[in-house]
């Protein structure tokens, strides 16, 4: 018998009114705690899910509200090919994403947050969807222009690329972007820091860290990114490597002679 999993939903069909294309440009914000702090495993599709999600969140929004989408809906907006086995994938993206944990560091209160990413999500056999975002996330995705200390950029950027390692680091690029692109944004830190921010192995050694996750993820951002053109550098202490720089030399209105 054929696996129902890979057919298309009972009735499958789009129910939001809003241009995907457009919706592809709305903007994500997050705080930069988030960014730079909290530890999780979700993989690639995961992060554009969470980032889709956070950009339905509204500036003046002082709660998190039930978010109404699709199947259908995700498909188009994360350019996936609508089936049943993509919608069935998504599914359990979803499901995974109500179990795995994030643990999110606050330097201000001293504090380390343990939670999951939603509360709730229901899932219909006609491709609806509707999910809530976890209520611990709030210090980290509401009223973010009260502080100041967030990072803004749209859901398009992450869309586009394919390795969790590139999303994550386009990110970091992102949250070290003070001035918006005024100057060379950098990144740096050890290389252990380095497999903490992108969820590298832990047993990764230097050579492999820069082999098989900093050198793809920066080739990917540099190919799909028009406003980035990163490049690494390293210190090293005898023959090991001890600092890692990632440079964004793209600069806005660069005048050019």
């Amino acid at each position: 018998m054929a696996d129902k999993r890979y057919f298309l939903w009972t009735n499958d069909r789009n129910f939001n009114k809003e241009d995907f294309e457009q919706q592809r440009f709305f903007q994500v914000a997050e705080h930069n705690d988030l960014i730079t702090k909290a530890r999780h495993d979700l993989n690639a599709r995961e992060l554009k899910i969470m980032d889709y999600v956070v950009s339905k969140i509204k500036p003046e929004d002082e709660h998190f509200n039930v978010i109404q989408t699709s199947m259908y809906e995700l498909s188009n907006v994360l350019d996936l090919k609508r089936s049943g086995r993509t919608y069935s994938q998504l599914a359990q993206n979803l499901a995974d994403m109500r179990k795995k944990d994030v643990y999110i560091y606050s330097e201000e209160e001293k504090r380390v947050t343990m939670t999951g990413w939603f509360e709730v999500v229901d899932l219909w056999e006609n491709g609806q969807v509707q999910l809530k975002i976890n209520e611990r996330f709030a210090p980290f995705l509401l009223k973010l222009k009260d502080n100041g200390n967030y990072t803004q950029y749209f859901l398009d950027d992450t869309v586009q690329l394919k390795s969790k390692y590139s999303i994550l680091l386009y990110k970091l690029i992102r949250e070290a972007d003070k001035d918006n692109g005024k100057s060379i944004a950098i990144v740096q830190g050890s290389p252990d820091d380095f497999k903490q921010w992108l969820g590298a192995p832990k047993s990764y050694a230097y050579g492999y860290l820069k082999r098989d996750v900093l050198t793809p993820a920066i080739k990917e951002i540099n190919l799909k990114i028009k406003d980035m053109d990163l490049e690494l550098f390293q210190a090293k202490r005898g023959r090991s490597v001890t600092q890692v720089e990632i440079h964004n030399n793209f600069i806005r209105n660069r005048q050019f002679n």
